[in-house]
């Protein structure tokens, strides 16, 4: 890998996005080597599975590098791939809740998600919408939200803020009744849908 692909990389992902456009392998390697260990992290951070969090960021690649031609990222390409890669997961367990007769109210509820949510543009702008809310909300609210949201459990964030887990189920309900009121309001069609992709990410 060229210092000028490794320079351009920490300067500008987008201009790497833009050189995958036209077939550059090298430029498609040093952003595989760049944002790995990082998607792969959040991957596995919700999966607690090793072996699939590698293959759901690995099929991630193939499939950027499959249409790299049609490939239109807006703003930040950090943020392009992680929101990439969580929808990936959602896809996940909507694959593996079809394959247990016993998820069936699981199964149903990703069914409705993929039929709502038209690709990863529309997803991003759902995380959009929840990242801009829960700046608006208070500091605690702020950091339950987001602990929840990297799957830590209700004991370990009441144990990192000092206070009584009956506290963080409180604020982790506040959030959701806040979203919910905002969400509604925003996207009253796919409320349904928008409404279960929220308590996945809070509640996994």
């Amino acid at each position: 890998m060229g210092c000028l692909v490794l320079y351009e990389m920490i300067i500008s992902p987008n201009l790497l996005i833009s050189r995958i456009k036209e077939d550059d392998e090298s430029a498609f390697n040093a952003l595989f080597e760049h944002y790995w260990e990082k998607l792969y992290s959040t991957a596995w951070a919700r999966v607690n599975d090793s072996e699939v969090a590698k293959d759901i960021v690995q099929e991630l690649f193939i499939k950027l590098w499959q249409r790299r031609k049609s490939l239109d990222i807006k703003g930040s390409v950090d943020a392009y791939l992680q929101s990439a890669v969580k929808l990936s997961v959602i896809s996940h367990f909507r694959s593996k809740s079809k394959e247990d007769l016993q998820l069936q109210d699981a199964a149903t509820r990703m069914e409705i998600i993929q039929e709502a949510v038209d690709g990863l543009e529309d997803y991003i702008l759902l995380e959009q919408l929840i990242a801009e809310t829960v700046a608006r909300m208070p500091e605690l609210l702020q950091q339950v939200y987001t602990m929840r949201n990297e799957s830590k459990s209700i004991k370990e964030i009441a144990a990192d803020l000092g206070i009584a887990e009956q506290t963080v189920k409180n604020y982790t309900a506040e959030v959701l009744r806040r979203l919910r009121l905002v969400i509604q309001d925003k996207y009253p069609e796919k409320y349904a849908a928008y409404l279960s992709i929220l308590l996945y990410m809070v509640n996994k």
